[in-house]
């Protein structure tokens, strides 16, 4: 006999069961979450140097993830949390007398924009500069073969970059015989500087070092 009465709604529907991980499959999730997160700190870390010792053996075991994901050689520490110095580009544009008849800086804020365009010349600068400063420091006569080809590798591309850089701006000024770049270090200055009033486009935070002199050949001009 059913006591339910006719006029009575039907019972609720039990809900269906909510899926469910196993215990393994949570693991892996884990493994690997711990993997990634761990990956995002060690990208950074070990690039670009100089970078502690655990970071680039933390990078060598890392590195085929590193490079699948693209979270290999990204230098977030430059942006924070301790920035170092940054490197702008001075061209001067000389005739055949070596006398000076206008001159450049790249990357520009009054001529380089939007800022995705800033930002690709602040590139060419800053890689420039990690470029020479390898250059400058000779390995030692005794050092392993690989290393003096690494060397001479740094050397070979700082002078390709300087030979495109100049004849990029041969071709923007044609009225120049030869082309200066100077490299330009600018300097952060101190928080105890800043809180004193000392500008950040102080002249002292600036130092100039010449790359080189190129000559500026008749096919640049075309």
């Amino acid at each position: 006999m059913n006591d339910r009465p006719q006029n009575s709604p039907p019972p609720p529907a039990s809900p269906p069961p909510k899926p469910t991980w196993s215990v393994g499959f949570r693991r892996l999730v884990s493994v690997l979450l711990l993997i990634h997160l761990t990956a995002l700190f060690v990208g950074p870390c070990a690039s670009p140097p100089p970078s502690s010792i655990w970071a680039r053996q933390a990078e060598a075991v890392l590195e085929p993830y590193l490079n699948a994901t693209f979270l290999k050689d990204h230098g977030y520490r430059f942006f924070a949390p301790n920035p170092g110095p940054s490197h702008l580009i001075r061209y001067e544009l000389l005739d055949e007398d070596d006398q000076e008849i206008g001159e450049g800086t790249f990357p520009n804020l009054q001529e380089h924009w939007p800022r995705l365009l800033y930002h690709r010349h602040f590139m060419i600068s800053e890689s420039l500069f990690n470029m020479a400063n390898i250059s400058d420091q000779p390995p030692p006569k005794e050092a392993p073969p690989a290393v003096h080809a690494d060397y001479q590798s740094a050397v070979n591309l700082r002078n390709a970059y300087l030979d495109s850089i100049s004849r990029h701006l041969a071709r923007l000024h044609p009225e120049a015989a030869k082309i200066r770049i100077v490299m330009m270090q600018h300097a952060i200055p101190l928080p105890e500087d800043v809180a004193k009033g000392r500008p950040l486009s102080d002249p002292s935070l600036y130092e100039e070092v010449v790359l080189g002199v190129y000559t500026v050949q008749p096919e640049d001009r075309e």
